[in-house]
């Protein structure tokens, strides 16, 4: 089935079944280019982690004009790991309706939305002390895979 709710594998086999083999080709074909679209689409629009990392760094280049980089405003986005931090949790607790008189009120994409929020937000305190975030962020990754597999 495609993403627009459409199965031309099932419409095509309709067909076969109304002796319309012609059309039921043509739809086979069809569908292998719709996927094979689909496919193209989502590989195109999966930014790489090169792309990640120049959007964070835009990002700490558009926060540096507009409140410097001194030791205070680093130490505010520091900090600002705590708040986004908070929401997760404000979310989490939404989510599983932990508090009776709120009830349920996140939904679990609701959470990793936050979570992308505390993932973003670390990467751009990072990105704020040092010019290769991805340097620090490739050798923790390795040293814990190297734990796990250990």
């Amino acid at each position: 089935m495609s993403m627009y709710g459409i199965d031309p594998e099932e419409t095509a086999d309709a067909l076969d079944n109304a002796a319309h083999w012609d059309a039921a080709q043509l739809m086979r074909k069809m569908a292998k280019e719709i996927t094979d679209l689909e496919a193209r689409l989502a590989k195109a629009t999966q930014p790489s982690a090169d792309d990640k990392w120049a959007t964070i760094h835009r990002l700490v280049s558009w926060l540096d004009q507009q409140n410097g980089r001194k030791q205070e405003e680093i130490g505010l986005r520091i900090l600002k790991l705590a708040e986004e931090q908070g929401e997760v949790a404000q979310a989490w607790i939404g989510y599983t309706g932990q508090n009776p008189r709120k009830g349920t009120t996140h939904t679990l994409d609701q959470v990793a939305e936050e979570l992308v929020d505390v993932i973003v937000t670390a990467a751009v305190a990072l990105t704020s002390i040092t010019d290769k975030p991805d340097v620090f962020l490739d050798a923790k990754l390795k040293k814990i895979a190297e734990r796990v597999n250990a």
